[in-house]
């Protein structure tokens, strides 16, 4: 298996304040715009709304957002962060992908923590093309060298996401 996923990820407690932060008119979120091709091979609209966290070896925005979010960093327990970044994706009516990508060149983990359960789901490897599900409190760990993409959902207003970029532990 070269990826992990770990259901009912944190306690309820932490969980639901992550959820409720998230999905209030608290959260600040920043337009990303980005073009992709579908299975169809036409141009869709792969837009989506980001919110940086931790960037730079530093706190990119407020702090109660990184201590709301410490509970998901503690059990990681990683040896560097590298990013820390949530997305949003709207209802488009219509399941389009984000182009295949890799978050960060150098050797790495990538862990994305699903806020809430929707029909998106997260494309591993162009070529196996797992399929891992959004369920609410899991996390999926994989090797960063994995090329992966976001596929947006059609049942639920929002896919809300936390992608962490880091590195191990010896």
């Amino acid at each position: 298996m070269f990826y992990k996923e770990k259901k009912n990820y944190l306690n309820q407690e932490d969980f639901i304040k992550i959820k409720n932060y998230f999905c209030s008119d608290k959260m600040g979120w920043f337009y990303n715009k980005e073009q992709t091709i579908t299975e169809e091979d036409q141009r869709k609209d792969a837009s989506f709304f980001s919110h940086r966290i931790w960037y730079n070896d530093k706190i990119e925005t407020s702090p109660f957002v990184y201590q709301l979010i410490e509970p998901i960093i503690k059990k990681i327990k990683p040896r560097k962060i590298l990013r820390i970044k949530a997305n949003l994706v709207i209802n488009r009516r219509i399941q389009t992908a984000s182009n295949f990508h890799l978050d960060d060149d150098t050797k790495h983990k990538v862990a994305i923590y699903y806020i809430n359960t929707n029909n998106g789901f997260t494309l591993l490897d162009p070529i196996k093309r797992k399929e891992v599900r959004c369920e609410e409190n899991k996390l999926l760990i994989f090797d960063g060298k994995i090329l992966h993409s976001a596929v947006a959902q059609t049942d639920t207003d929002q896919r809300l996401v936390i992608n962490f970029n880091y590195t191990e532990r010896p």
